[in-house]
């Protein structure tokens, strides 16, 4: 366990072109010697800064990392959300304009979503080809005492009535992480968004329907983390979830002193090298299927 997470930014980055213009990408890692490419999805209020630590220690391990803001979330903050889609189309623009800009398309390629993250992953896994996914946090459901029935007919109602106005999330920095550093870089965090137009929960809920009703198959390997102090996403639909869901292979990492963001958890260093095993061991499956293929 490290007592300390660092969130000092030490990326670099890069303009992918998007449907409404280029989408500034976050980069961490050699393009040159890395062994597999990963992209980072963030969750409901987040940004791509907020994985600094996380992609910082996935580089170590030879990966080349990057991330995004999604539409309505941090520099796109401004940015109106009409459809859930939108979170999609972003996701499966951003892995093919990586595939063709970078060497992405000649190695390996990972994707990571972290609480609503993972849901637009699932979403768009059959959309795009990669090569693993790891979902941490998945919130396929909100934590019923957090996310009441209240609340979430309120959000339906403000969606409804007045789709812009925002509605406060039903939580606090408190429940996002244990670790009294990242809170206070949380406190001073002005792109955090808190609060979110009422059309964008409904989309979220939308989203998160249609992927618990059609989250039966997934064509890659997948790998889940969650966390034992969780009081933002329901677990217990995660865990019934996944052990219906049918891939080539998959695993359940439970972190159990961990709270609900483990990018945030000063525990990040042993998801960050666990992640890094299982897609390493991945990376060595691959190239035992193409040792032992047929030439053509």
């Amino acid at each position: 366990m490290i007592n300390d997470i660092d969130l000092t930014p030490t990326c670099t980055f890069l303009k992918v072109p998007g449907k409404a213009g280029d989408l500034q990408v976050r980069a961490w890692g050699d393009e040159k010697t890395a062994t597999a490419t990963v992209l980072l999805v963030h969750g409901l209020g987040a940004h791509s800064a907020w994985f600094e630590a996380m992609a910082r220690q996935l580089a170590s391990h030879g990966f080349r990392v990057f991330a995004y803001d999604q539409k309505g979330f941090g520099s796109r903050g401004n940015e109106p959300l009409i459809s859930y889609k939108e979170w999609i189309d972003d996701l499966t623009g951003v892995v093919a304009e990586l595939k063709q800009i970078c060497l992405a398309g000649d190695r390996p390629f990972f994707l990571m979503g972290n609480s609503m993250g993972a849901l637009v992953v699932m979403a768009a896994a059959q959309q795009i080809q990669v090569d693993g996914i790891v979902i941490y946090s998945p919130g396929f459901e909100g934590f019923p005492g957090t996310f009441t029935l209240s609340y979430k007919l309120k959000a339906i109602f403000s969606a409804l009535c007045a789709p812009l106005k925002e509605v406060r999330l039903p939580y606090s920095m408190d429940l996002v992480t244990r670790d009294l550093s990242v809170r206070k870089y949380l406190a001073n965090d002005e792109i955090k968004k808190m609060a979110v137009p009422g059309r964008m929960l409904t989309e979220l809920l939308k989203l998160s329907n249609t992927v618990v009703a059609s989250l039966k198959t997934v064509n890659v390997p997948v790998l889940m983390f969650t966390a034992g102090v969780e009081k933002i996403v329901n677990n217990a639909v995660n865990v019934r979830l996944f052990a219906k869901l049918q891939a080539p292979s998959k695993e359940h990492i439970h972190m159990n002193e961990a709270w609900h963001d483990l990018m945030f958890d000063p525990q990040v260093d042993e998801v960050a090298s666990r992640s890094a095993s299982w897609i390493q061991s991945k990376i060595g499956e691959i190239k035992k299927t193409c040792l032992s293929s047929p030439e053509t």
